[in-house]
C-alpha cells in the first residue's frame, strides 16, 4: 500500500512537472509492475500466514497430545508401582503363611513321633499286665475267668460264680483269693486306673434286701474295690466303681447259658493318660 501510495504521488509530480509522455509511460510501468510483486507477495504472505496458522495449530494439538500421553505414562507407571507394592506384600503374606504352615507340619509330625512311642509303651505295658494276669490266674482258668486287651486296655471278666452267691453281694472266700491275685499284678504298675463294672441278667430281683438290678450291681462293685484296697492294698484312688445292671450283657440270647455270661464283674485296666495330655496340650 505505501508502494502505491508513493507511485502516485510521483506521478503527480511528474504531471505537475510536465515530464516527457516517454517518461511517464515508464513511470507507469514500472508502478504496474511493483504493483502486481506486491499483490503477489502479499497473495504469498497470506498463505504463508494460514500455514503459520495451522502450523501452530497442529504445533498446540501435539502439545496437548503430548501433555495427554504423558499424564498417562505417569499415572500407568504410579499404579504399576503401587501394583508392586501390593503384590510384595502378598508374597511376603503367602511367606509368613507358608513359613507358618511348615513349622505348624514340624511340631504336628514331632507330636505325632511322640504320641506314637508313648502308645506304643502303654501298649506294650498293657500287654505285659495281661500276660502277668493270665499267668497269675492260671488256678482260676476253668472258674469263668477272662483276660483280654481291647483299645489298649485290659479286660478282666469274672464270673459270678467265682465272686458271690446267687442273689448277694459280699465276695465269697475263693473270689477273695482270685481278687488277692489280681492286686498283686496290678500293684507292679501303679500308674494304671481300674473301673469295675457289676454286670446282672436280665431277671428282675424279688428280694427284699435290694432295690433292684442296679443296686445290686452297684454293690457287688464296691465290695470287690474294698476287699482289693483293704486285702489288696490297691491305692482307692486308682478305683472307679460302676455298676450296669442288666443293660450290657455279653449275650442277648434268652437262654439260662447266656443270663449266666451276663451275670459278672468286669476290671477294665486303663494306663495313665497324662502324658498323652501333655503332649497334645504343647507342654
Amino acid at each position: 500500500m505505501r508502494i502505491k501510495i508513493i507511485l502516485s504521488c510521483l506521478a503527480m509530480l511528474t504531471l505537475a512537472s510536465c515530464v516527457s509522455k516517454r517518461k511517464y509511460n515508464d513511470m507507469y510501468a514500472l508502478w504496474v509492475y511493483t504493483d502486481s510483486q506486491y499483490q503477489l507477495i502479499k497473495g504469498k504472505n497470506s498463505n504463508c500466514d494460514k500455514r503459520i496458522y495451522a502450523l501452530l495449530s497442529e504445533v498446540d494439538r501435539i502439545r496437548r497430545d503430548s501433555a495427554y500421553i504423558d499424564s498417562v505414562c505417569r499415572s500407568s507407571m504410579n499404579k504399576s508401582d503401587a501394583d508392586k507394592v501390593r503384590l510384595e506384600a502378598e508374597r511376603k503374606r503367602l511367606r509368613e503363611e507358608l513359613n507358618a504352615q511348615s513349622s505348624k507340619l514340624t511340631l504336628s509330625a514331632t507330636k505325632i513321633a511322640e504320641l506314637e512311642s508313648v502308645l506304643f509303651r502303654k501298649d506294650s505295658m498293657m500287654r505285659a499286665t495281661r500276660n502277668r494276669l493270665q499267668q497269675a490266674l492260671l488256678g482260676f482258668k476253668d472258674k469263668g475267668v477272662d483276660v483280654h486287651v481291647v483299645g489298649g486296655k485290659v479286660y478282666i471278666s469274672l464270673d459270678e460264680r467265682l465272686l458271690f452267691q446267687s442273689g448277694k453281694v459280699d465276695v465269697n472266700p475263693e473270689g477273695r483269693n482270685a481278687l488277692l491275685e489280681i492286686a498283686n499284678v496290678l500293684n507292679q504298675d501303679p500308674t494304671t486306673i481300674m473301673t469295675v463294672e457289676g454286670h446282672t441278667d436280665n431277671i428282675a430281683y424279688k428280694g427284699q434286701t435290694y432295690k433292684d438290678n442296679w443296686d445290686i450291681s452297684v454293690l457287688r462293685a464296691t465290695s470287690v474295690i474294698r476287699w482289693m484296697s483293704k486285702a489288696g492294698k490297691v491305692a482307692p484312688e486308682r478305683f472307679i466303681a460302676a455298676g450296669r445292671a442288666e443293660y450290657w450283657p455279653l449275650d442277648a440270647a434268652p437262654t439260662a447259658e447266656a443270663r449266666r455270661k451276663n451275670r459278672r464283674i468286669e476290671i477294665i485296666v486303663t494306663p495313665n493318660l497324662d502324658e498323652i495330655a501333655q503332649i497334645l496340650d504343647g507342654n
